[in-house]
């Protein structure tokens, strides 16, 4: 009897490779990341000023920001694409500066996608498992179970340039999970994609966090990340001027957002809505006059006083769900305000 002694080779190196890369320290003490006063300008404008935080193994979190606000530099700065000005960061105990090593353990996408579209996507995935020096003879065993992963496996044999937006972002994404980092950078990776595609890449994420990976993902669309990060930090002008799990964030009890509908007087409505105290940033949604009363939902009945008092016809209002949205715009404005 003769045995395929290289077939044999393949499936040692293969059950080694996952005894050493599928068990993960999840343990909720243990740190991935750590940053430390992180700055990065460009001539005179300031992209990162002195931003500090941490990561645990295993979880997703969220950097959300207007654009400009300096979430992608930050992201360049840890993927070791930008040196920072001053700061420090420790990714899985190895210093930033020693870029060989850290980009063997992390994962980059960024927000241009930069696929090569005249090759098939079974040799786009052979040309960058060669380019990260990775094991010839796990090459295919990588290739295909990346595929599997993020949902492609059926487009081995398809042309780069013949997919749609969405299945080269999970193309791109296959790309930097190949050599299966310990961290994966996200930068924007739902953006320019249909409302199905967003969902399908929120659900590939949220099966590599069971999978252990740890997530840094940025977003404008903070839609995008309420129900699937642990932790959010909210970026402005520069500065990560906040960081809280993502149920504190919604379950912030300092506001409500109202929408009111009345049957008639709608411009007096909205002059009685302005003059009431605890009000703010009341605008037209359609016919709804729309606003933040900054008390709690209990008081709701001296915004009614007030209202029929000026013989407003109140039709309904309505307490809004909390959303991430309101949360960011609470937080900001604050701060605007404070500065």
């Amino acid at each position: 009897m003769e045995y395929n002694l290289t077939l044999s080779e393949e499936e040692k190196k293969i059950s080694s490779w996952k005894a050493n890369n599928y068990e993960i320290d999840l343990s909720e003490n243990s740190v991935i990341l750590e940053a430390h006063y992180l700055s990065k300008n460009y001539h005179r404008v300031q992209a990162v000023d002195n931003v500090s935080f941490q990561l645990k193994r295993g979880e997703i979190f969220g950097l959300v920001g207007p654009n400009g606000a300096g979430k992608t530099t930050l992201l360049k700065i840890l993927a070791t694409l930008l040196k920072p000005n001053d700061g420090s960061a420790v990714i899985d105990g190895i210093a930033l500066e020693n870029r060989r090593e850290i980009r063997k353990i992390i994962g980059y996408t960024p927000d241009v996608l930069g696929v090569y579209d005249e090759l098939l996507v079974s040799e786009y995935l052979e040309f960058f498992a060669r380019a990260y020096f990775m094991d010839r003879e796990l090459h295919s065993f990588l290739i295909e179970e990346t595929m599997e992963i993020v949902g492609i496996s059926e487009l081995a044999d398809k042309p780069v340039d013949g997919l749609s937006r969405g299945m080269k972002q999970r193309l791109s994404l296959a790309r930097a999970l190949l050599h299966r980092p310990k961290l994966l950078l996200l930068d924007e990776p739902a953006s320019g994609l249909d409302p199905l595609a967003r969902l399908e890449l929120r659900e590939i994420l949220k099966s590599l966090r069971k999978r252990g990976v740890t997530i840094l993902i940025s977003s404008h669309v903070l839609s995008d990340l309420s129900d699937i990060c642990d932790r959010i930090g909210i970026m402005q002008m520069g500065k990560l001027v906040c960081v809280d799990k993502t149920k504190n964030l919604l379950s912030r009890d300092d506001f409500v957002k109202v929408r009111l509908k009345v049957t008639d007087k709608s411009n007096e409505a909205m002059t009685v809505i302005k003059s009431i105290s605890g009000v703010s940033n009341p605008i037209w949604d359609g016919e709804d006059i729309v606003f933040e009363f900054r008390e709690k939902p209990s008081y709701l009945s001296n915004l009614t006083r007030s209202l029929v008092l000026s013989e407003i016809p109140v039709l309904t209002i309505q307490i809004e769900d909390s959303t991430l949205e309101n949360a960011y715009l609470d937080i900001t404005s604050k701060r605007r305000e404070y500065e």
